[in-house]
C-alpha cells in the first residue's frame, strides 16, 4: 500500500496562527465531492498535538457548535502546541441531519481504520485517521447521543493497559465531568483504532435531541480547557473553565432494548435516581393494549433516556447508570 501523503502540513504553518484549512476525500469515483472544513491553532510551539473532532454521527451538534465557537475564542498566542479543530469530520451525515452517511448507510464509528479504496465511508474513515487522529497526544471525539435521546454527560475512555490506556485514564479524570466511564469500545470506533495507534482517546456523550444547549456547549467548552491545561498547552491562569465542583465517579451501564413495536411513555427522567422494582416504561400498541413494561433491576440512574415515543424492536430506549470498580 502507497505511504498516504497528507493534506495539509502543521510544521509549515505559521506559529502563532488560527488557520482556517479543508481537506478533501480521495479517490472516490463519483458525482459526491467531500469537503472537511477545519481549524488548526499553532501555538507558541508545535508540540504537543491535541485533536477535536465532532459529528463523527452527523445527528449530534453541542460538539459541531462549540468547535466553531472556540476557533474564534482561543488565543494561538497563549497557547503552547497544535490545537486542530474539526467542527464535522462526516458532513454529509450532519447535512443529511442523519447518525449514518446518507450514501452508503454506514455507521462511521463502526468502520476505522478505514481502507483507501474502499466504500465511500471506508474511505472518509481513512482519511480522518490520516489526517486528524494520527501524530497527535490526545483525540477528542464529541459526541451528542442522537436527536431520539437525552444523556447525562459522561466520557468513556479504554479499558486494558498499556501508554496510550494510561495517558487515557488521566485525561478523563482531567476532563472534570463527573461520571468517567471505563469501556471496551467496539472494533471500528475512533477511538479503538487510535489507541491502536498509540494515540490517546477518549469519547464524551453530551447533549441529545438534536439541540444546542447552553449547558451542552459550557460542558464541552470546560471539558476543552481542562485538558489543553492537562496537556500543557494552556496555563492555567489562562482558562476559562470553571471549577468542576464534584468528585468523579466511575460508573458501568445496562442498556435496554424495544421487544416490541409501539408507542414508548417513559415512567422516568433522564438522571433520575430509581430503585429496583421502579417502574421506566411502558411500550402500548395502537389499540391500546400494554405490551410491556419495564422495572429497575438494580438501584441505579437513568443515565439515558429515549425521547423518540415511536419504538421498532431493537431501539434503544434506556441505559441505567451505577458505580462501577473498573478503572
Amino acid at each position: 500500500m502507497a505511504v498516504y501523503k497528507k493534506q495539509w502540513n502543521p510544521e509549515k504553518l505559521k506559529l502563532k496562527s488560527v488557520n482556517k484549512l479543508k481537506v478533501e476525500l480521495g479517490g472516490y469515483v463519483a458525482s459526491t465531492r467531500v469537503e472537511i472544513p477545519f481549524f488548526a491553532l499553532i501555538g507558541k510551539t508545535r508540540e504537543p498535538k491535541f485533536s477535536v473532532v465532532a459529528a463523527v454521527h452527523g445527528n449530534e451538534f453541542e460538539g459541531v457548535a462549540v468547535l466553531l465557537d472556540l476557533a474564534r475564542e482561543l488565543d494561538p498566542h497563549r497557547l503552547r502546541g497544535t490545537l486542530t479543530l474539526v467542527p464535522a469530520v462526516n458532513p454529509q451525515a450532519f447535512h443529511a441531519g442523519l447518525r449514518r452517511n446518507p450514501i452508503d448507510l454506514a455507521d462511521l464509528n463502526r468502520t476505522f481504520p478505514g481502507k483507501p479504496d474502499g466504500t465511500l465511508s471506508e474511505r472518509l474513515a481513512y482519511t480522518i485517521l490520516q489526517e486528524f487522529v494520527l501524530g497527535n497526544d490526545l483525540v477528542l471525539s464529541m459526541h451528542g447521543w442522537w436527536h431520539e435521546a437525552a444523556v447525562i454527560p459522561y466520557v468513556e475512555y479504554p479499558l486494558g493497559s498499556g501508554a496510550a490506556v494510561r495517558r487515557s485514564r488521566d485525561a478523563a479524570l482531567a476532563t472534570g465531568l463527573k461520571y468517567l466511564h471505563p469501556y471496551k469500545w467496539l472494533p471500528g470506533q475512533l477511538g479503538a483504532q487510535a489507541v491502536l495507534n498509540g494515540v490517546a482517546a477518549l469519547e464524551p456523550e453530551v447533549g441529545g435531541m438534536g439541540t444546542v444547549t447552553p449547558e451542552g456547549q459550557r460542558t464541552y467548552r470546560n471539558m476543552v480547557y481542562r485538558l489543553l491545561v492537562h496537556l500543557g498547552m494552556l496555563d492555567a491562569k489562562d482558562s476559562r473553565a470553571d471549577p468542576p465542583g464534584h468528585a468523579p465517579k466511575l460508573i458501568d451501564h445496562g442498556a435496554y432494548l424495544a421487544n416490541y413495536a409501539g408507542l414508548f411513555r417513559s415512567c422516568v427522567r433522564v438522571g433520575e435516581m430509581v430503585k429496583k422494582g421502579d417502574l421506566l416504561w411502558k411500550t402500548f400498541s395502537l389499540a391500546g393494549d400494554c405490551l410491556e413494561e419495564f422495572r429497575a433491576s438494580r438501584p441505579s440512574m437513568v443515565g439515558m433516556l429515549r425521547t423518540f415515543a415511536s419504538v421498532q424492536p431493537g431501539d434503544l430506549l434506556c441505559q441505567l447508570f451505577w458505580e462501577s470498580g473498573k478503572k
